[in-house]
């Protein structure tokens, strides 16, 4: 999402916005034989922590399946694919960190092999590897030659370790290729401590209640803002706020104390 966020940007000059890549894979290059490889063979562009697996195949540009290599968008690799053939298939990527990120969204190069039934693969995601979000998009009908760049809707987790499952569903016969995986999200610059000894904890908060420390352990104005800008908490302490009834995510404190200020991010679990 490419919001600029001017209401935050007002309450606090200091911190800004930015739209940022956070992942992009772009399936590396298969090896000339076999013409088809396993995942758990295939070398990808990202490695440890991120994790690859499933039962689709990656295949090679000239292998006569696929014919032609991803083009025609931008940002197109033209390397090697994963190949869903066959309904129930999948391809799933995990151990991506989206946890500083808010707005994420995601994008990919989509190669349908026919035009039969459904022109949608199946896409969600994860926390937790359980639980599992649907990722929506228009599809876009085409044949073996046709490559689209698809961005989808729906919400992305920020998250310390967001799955990504593509599937055939059963619903369609279509072959679906895959290319150019790219997350893009709004990632927060925080400033810098303007209060001596200031320490904010624990961050994630899990048990509903966030201590602030100073040096001089004065009255402290506090207010909290979601990454929309709005203002979800405004109060006055020496030490602790109760933030148990704010949603799990991202947020902006915004602390001053005896006419000094800083901001910082808090993650609320």
């Amino acid at each position: 999402m490419k919001k600029l966020y001017t209401v935050l940007l007002s309450i606090f000059a200091a911190t800004s916005f930015a739209q940022t890549t956070i992942f992009s894979e772009d399936m590396g290059t298969p090896p000339t034989n076999p013409a088809q490889t396993q995942i758990a063979n295939h070398t990808f562009q990202n490695s440890s922590p991120i994790v690859f697996s499933g039962d689709a195949v990656m295949v090679l540009p000239n292998n006569p399946d696929i014919a032609i290599p991803s083009h025609g968008y931008e940002g197109a690799s033209g390397g090697g694919c994963a190949a869903i053939f066959a309904t129930d298939k999948t391809f799933m990527i995990e151990g991506i960190n989206t946890l500083a990120y808010s707005d994420i969204s995601l994008s990919f190069g989509q190669l349908k092999g026919n035009s039969q039934n459904s022109n949608t693969i199946t896409i969600e995601v994860s926390e937790d590897g359980t639980t599992w979000s649907p990722l929506t998009y228009t599809g876009v009908p085409g044949s073996l030659s046709v490559w689209s760049l698809i961005t989808t809707s729906g919400i992305i987790p920020s998250t310390e370790n967001l799955r990504i499952r593509f599937s055939n569903p059963a619903s369609t016969v279509a072959v679906f290729r895959i290319d150019d995986i790219k997350l893009v999200g709004t990632t927060l610059g925080i400033s810098k401590n303007a209060i001596e000894g200031l320490k904010i904890y624990p961050n994630p908060v899990t048990n509903g209640t966030l201590y602030i420390n100073t040096t001089a352990n004065a009255s402290k104005e506090v207010v909290i803002y979601d990454v929309l800008g709005k203002q979800v908490v405004k109060t006055t302490t020496e030490n602790a706020v109760n933030v148990s009834k704010l949603n799990a995510g991202v947020y902006i404190v915004k602390v001053t104390e005896e006419g000094n200020t800083a901001t910082r991010k808090l993650v609320i679990k």
